[in-house]
């Protein structure tokens, strides 16, 4: 049988991997107490092992502030006021058999409430020192949206 045909009764065989068409939609959250801002250490794919902002997929007909605040308190434990928007971003599949992109809202504020715990698909939750940013192992441009909030807090 030529490679081009499909095996009887498979019309997928010999075709490539389907990346989803639209990014899903997600959202993020910056988070910053005196010179320290609040990650977490993903615990699974995608990003595992790396140190990024908390966040996650939005669910039936959250807006992206509310998802982002609840991602927040599921993968950290703190609550936090939303003060602005750092930026949407695509992020792109992490490797082979991750198929999925997304397009995250990036939020920034302060905490309000709760209590530091790692939790969800967070391998840890830490307040990171601004001055120890760059010598952590990070998902892609996070690093940058850290700064780019943290100028926002700081100019009215």
């Amino acid at each position: 049988m030529p490679a081009t045909q499909a095996e009887a009764g498979s019309m997928t065989a010999h075709l490539p991997p389907r990346h989803d068409l639209a990014p899903r939609d997600g959202a993020s959250i910056a988070v910053f107490k005196d010179r320290k801002v609040l990650l977490v250490k993903r615990g699974r794919a995608p990003f595992a092992g790396l140190w990024s902002l908390p966040g996650g997929k939005i669910e039936g007909d959250e807006t992206p502030r509310q998802a982002a605040c609840r991602e927040l308190k599921e993968e950290t434990g703190i609550e936090a006021e939303v003060e602005g928007i750092i930026d949407t971003v695509k992020v792109a599949p992490e490797g082979p058999g991750d198929t999925s992109a997304y397009r995250l809202t990036v939020f920034y504020g302060r905490p309000i409430g709760g209590s530091l715990t790692a939790g969800s698909d967070a391998e840890a939750a830490e307040w990171v020192h601004l001055d120890d940013i760059d010598a952590l192992p990070m998902t892609e441009g996070a690093a940058e949206l850290i700064w780019t909030a943290m100028h926002r807090l700081r100019t009215p």
